[in-house]
């Protein structure tokens, strides 16, 4: 007779080896779909001859932006390449303020042109690196300026050994995700600090802080093709501290268009900064074009880069802020509700598309001037969920 003790021993460990076959399945299944998949892009990209566009007025690469700070001003690029979390520096940086809410998971906020629009005056350079007479690099600087301190400028060194040895670590929400980020010091809060306070004098306990390198913050897998799978096990791509997905596009016709509408309304025109872009197409077909983009390439040839549009960018008050001055307004938000209020929700309006990098794209480069393909089209994807963009 078979003793009641081996039995049950032997039923859980089958219980337990059938578990965990069925999650192996379940990785190779989806490693298998994240390699055939970025195959396939490939093969389209090699093969692919976009009939919808003439070849004299074939899309370029017209602006290329970085956000070394997460809502401060844009910095302009001839070109860049691309790493793990999107356009290298792009938003690596931001600020946040304490989380008011005990028994939260993160112990402080991100804090945006949302709350503060004088954010908007502060320009913040692209990395600056400063090497030894050995030729070593030992510090890496941003250096952050405003027009409402006009005499006065603070930098920060984003230096990774630098960063490692920075004691003050938090976990900090970013909408509904939480992220491991390091305090970068007193001296780039203080600054920052007495901007926001314009606004807010409860503002003055910002921090600034920079995204940690064993920080984890992976996109939305319901907005990700299989073929944005990165690596061997087809893990999902990382998002750093955007929004929600490395890289935002917008064309120019799309702005054209608002911007048409606003001069019929005898309003003032608007420039591309107001919705903070990543990469900006020129010479598109029509406006809102890329809406039905569902893979794009950028550049010719093995090293051309291929970007998938994940869904539509719904817009908050953030875009009725001057980039320059920091004063806000009505538009475009009461423009675009004209014709824009798309998705679940009947409210949100969109403009541009979050995007993210084909699995095999990063490390890749792109410049000002360089071709777009339109490589795929499809449905436009909004937001899944009704959730008002704040």
């Amino acid at each position: 007779m078979i003793d009641p003790s081996v039995a049950a021993a032997s039923i859980v460990a089958i219980t337990i080896l059938v578990v965990h076959w069925n999650k192996l399945a379940m990785i190779i299944k989806s490693m298998n779909k994240s390699h055939r998949a970025r195959w396939e892009a490939r093969r389209i990209s090699r093969f692919r001859r976009d009939e919808d566009e003439d070849e004299d007025v074939r899309p370029i690469v017209s602006g290329i932006f970085i956000h070394p700070v997460k809502s401060l001003q844009p910095v302009p690029l001839a070109q860049t390449q691309f790493d793990q979390h999107g356009l290298v520096a792009d938003r690596r940086l931001m600020i946040v303020r304490p989380n008011p809410k005990v028994g939260e998971i993160s112990s402080h906020r991100f804090f945006t042109q949302r709350q503060s629009p004088s954010l908007a005056t502060i320009e913040a350079t692209e990395p600056i690196v400063i090497s030894d007479d050995d030729g070593k690099e030992t510090k890496t600087l941003i250096k952050l300026s405003s027009s409402l301190l006009p005499d006065s400028h603070v930098y920060i060194n984003i230096h990774p050994s630098t960063l490692n040895v920075m004691p003050v670590r938090y976990i900090a929400g970013i909408w509904s995700d939480t992220v491991e980020v390091i305090d970068v010091g007193d001296e780039v809060a203080a600054f920052v600090a007495k901007i926001v306070s314009i606004d807010d004098p409860s503002f003055g306990d910002v921090r600034v802080v920079s995204l940690s390198e064993s920080s984890v913050r992976a996109v939305d897998e319901r907005y990700c093709p299989d073929a944005a799978r990165v690596g061997l096990f087809g893990c999902l791509p990382q998002g750093g501290l955007t929004d929600g997905f490395p890289i935002l596009i917008a064309t120019q016709a799309s702005l054209d268009e608002l911007n048409r509408r606003l001069n019929d309304k005898g309003k003032d025109q608007l420039p591309m900064s107001r919705f903070r872009p990543n990469i900006v197409i020129s010479d598109t077909s029509k406006p809102f074009d890329e809406d039905n983009w569902k893979m794009i390439q950028i550049g010719i040839g093995k090293n051309a880069v291929i970007l998938h549009m994940s869904k539509g960018c719904p817009r908050c008050k953030q875009s009725c802020t001057d980039q320059i001055t920091g004063k806000r307004g009505d538009e475009p938000l009461e423009t675009l509700s004209d014709f824009r209020v798309l998705g679940t929700s009947d409210v949100d309006v969109f403009f541009a598309q979050n995007a993210v990098l084909n699995g095999d794209s990063y490390r890749s480069s792109i410049r000002v001037g360089d071709p777009v393909t339109i490589l795929t089209r499809g449905n436009p994807c909004w937001d899944l969920e009704t959730s008002k963009a704040e």
